[in-house]
């Protein structure tokens, strides 16, 4: 059996999937042991164990999931990994980001699956000045079409009436109120838990990595993280880019278009067209009306996760949010250049989009 589990629950959109990436590339270049990054446990190569670990909570009822989300599981990844836990003698790293969604039950029941051996978790947490944008994105990204103010309205009534502690679809204060995680994951009986965070823009990487395994403490982790190629580190969308796509999923949806087709499309367009652009515009902010709210949002928090006491790696002053700043909706021409792209590429690639099934790192 592990000596210990290094739980890392994201959540999403707060460098999850460089770390994963990077630790990935680490095992399959033979720089760690396969035992401490278990990546090949359901007889494929995986970046993350959010297979197995949906697998474990699903169980317990305390994960809300898409429709059309890990319909086929079975109960056997979750056996697979919980074999390559138990296979290992030293200490073991496990990442899902999906894991910081979970409701009191669904966590005690990840930290009952793995005892005896202790869970340390670590937490990643980014300023909501960058999640915002960041989710209403991967959440286009997916296939869904909700308005970006809407979206942002939703959000700030979900905070106001505290429904995510009631309603289990109701998941993202669950993940982003990181006072109530840390407390959440401590009641569940994880031995510890501690925070990384993630720097404010242009910290770079190899902070994040640094902060990451002080964080995690396994010492067969290097001091310089790998390189990691940028298609593989969740591309980014620009803000045009992000409407384009909003655009495209109305347009799929009148047209009774799968949601994982119009997924896969998406995935045609950033990783075979949109990154070739010359000039694809700036990333997607907040609109400058809501930037005094969403920054007492951070205020709150900051101070909320501070009262825990818990352990953290960087500094708090990551997650402030700055009260004014320039809006960051990108105006009708840049959106329109945007779809135009997508449209002539679509056209040109039709023959070359990746099918339904296709790998992705696409998550809701």
């Amino acid at each position: 059996m592990a000596s210990r589990v290094v739980l890392h629950i994201g959540p999403r959109k707060t460098a999850t999937t460089y770390l994963q990436r990077a630790l990935q590339i680490l095992v399959q270049s033979g720089r760690l042991d396969r035992s401490i990054y278990p990546i090949e446990t359901r007889g494929r190569v995986d970046h993350n164990q959010v297979p197995g670990l949906i697998d474990l909570a699903r169980a317990s009822g305390g994960i809300g999931l898409q429709p059309d989300a890990w319909t086929h599981q079975d109960g056997t990844d979750a056996n697979s990994l919980m074999t390559a836990v138990t296979a290992a003698s030293e200490d073991v790293i496990l990442s899902a980001e999906a894991l910081s969604v979970l409701t009191d039950d669904g966590a005690a029941a990840v930290i009952e699956a793995l005892q005896p051996t202790p869970v340390d978790v670590v937490i990643t947490a980014r300023d909501l000045a960058r999640i915002l944008p960041s989710s209403w994105q991967q959440h286009m990204r997916n296939g869904n079409y909700e308005a970006y103010a809407d979206y942002l309205r939703l959000r700030a009534e979900e905070r106001e009436s505290g429904r995510h502690r009631e309603e289990l679809r109701r998941g993202f204060w669950r993940a982003y109120r990181y006072g109530e995680l840390v407390r959440r994951w401590r009641s569940a009986g994880a031995r510890s838990v501690a925070v990384v965070t993630v720097p404010a823009q242009g910290g770079g990487a190899h902070l994040v990595w640094q902060r990451f395994t002080a964080a995690v403490a396994v010492p067969a982790l290097p001091a310089e993280p790998p390189d990691v190629p940028e298609d593989k580190a969740n591309v980014s969308l620009t803000g045009a880019e992000s409407f384009a796509i909003y655009g495209l999923n109305l347009a799929a949806r009148a047209s009774g278009e799968g949601r994982r087709n119009v997924r896969a499309m998406h995935r045609a367009l950033i990783r075979r067209g949109w990154t070739d652009r010359p000039d694809r515009g700036g990333r997607l902010g907040l609109p400058a009306d809501v930037m005094p709210e969403v920054s007492q949002w951070a205020q709150e928090d900051v101070a909320d996760l501070a009262a825990t006491g818990v352990t953290v790696y960087g500094d708090l002053a990551d997650l402030s949010v700055s009260p004014e700043g320039p809006d960051g909706v990108p105006g009708a021409e840049s959106v329109a250049a945007a779809a135009g792209s997508a449209a002539y590429l679509l056209g040109k690639r039709r023959g070359e989009i990746p099918s339904a099934d296709e790998d992705s790192d696409d998550e809701d």
